[in-house]
């Protein structure tokens, strides 16, 4: 206040009393609300149906996706467990198949190996 009233005092009041005349002076604006027409509101419309749709059917492709992988993985596992067997039978073929085993139970069948019934068997080949 005490700034006023000094420049108040001043023999120079023109300018102060411009100042104050720019400042009394407001601008004024008018807003003006513009709505969206009937076309515009359709095609925006048109717009989030379309948005909506292809987020749905990505979203059921995703779910699709993810039902066959577990699928694919199920299958996998199954497939990992019968090689597992397979490999577990070959292996018991492979024992019951063996020399020893064989000679092992036919002792236990009461049978000897005779080598008089043993027949050598040559190829004879063209030369």
């Amino acid at each position: 206040m005490a700034v006023e009233r000094y420049r108040q005092a001043l023999p120079n009041t023109k300018s102060n009393d411009q100042n104050q005349s720019k400042s009394n002076a407001r601008t004024r604006t008018k807003s003006k609300v513009v709505g969206i027409k009937r076309g515009e509101a359709i095609i925006y419309l048109t717009l989030m149906i379309m948005i909506t749709v292809a987020a749905v059917f990505v979203l059921s492709s995703k779910m699709d996706a993810y039902e066959l992988q577990s699928e694919i993985t199920n299958v996998e596992s199954e497939i990992a467990t019968k090689n597992g067997e397979i490999d577990e039978l070959n292996t018991e073929v492979t024992h019951l198949a063996s020399y020893d085993r064989i000679y092992e139970k036919a002792g236990e069948l009461g049978l000897d190996l005779d080598n008089s019934n043993v027949k050598v068997v040559e190829r004879h080949g063209k030369n």
